[in-house]
């Protein structure tokens, strides 16, 4: 035996585990305002992987049909339910040409932290 461990095959999946491992070993970095990036392991293949999440995108589009849209903004929320799935890069078997990850999703509560 070599010593390396063979890759695991790429399956569609998720477990309540995958949930819990993640809201333990990832970490949250506020890149600018409305933007975090969430980091950590993936809790079936264990590749580190990085997970951005926007919640305000600026369509310019809406400014050539209506040059004065009404404003919009969310409220704040304290806590959300985010998905979330691999998107390694790592070698799985069987896992489709225009896919990327092992195939592990799951959902995490993301909380706002107090200010």
């Amino acid at each position: 035996m070599s010593g390396t461990a063979e890759p695991i095959p790429y399956r569609e999946m998720t477990d309540p585990g995958y949930a819990q491992a993640a809201a333990q070993s990832f970490t949250v970095t506020e890149v600018s305002l409305g933007t975090l990036v969430l980091r950590g392991p993936c809790p079936r293949c264990h590749a580190v992987i990085d997970i951005p999440l926007v919640h305000e995108i600026f369509r310019s589009s809406r400014l050539l049909i209506n040059p004065n849209p009404p404003a919009y903004r969310p409220g704040p929320r304290d806590e959300y339910v985010e998905p979330m799935m691999c998107t390694c890069v790592d070698a799985h078997p069987d896992r489709p040409d225009d896919q990327y990850g092992c195939g592990a999703y799951w959902t995490l509560t993301i909380t706002k932290r107090p200010s």
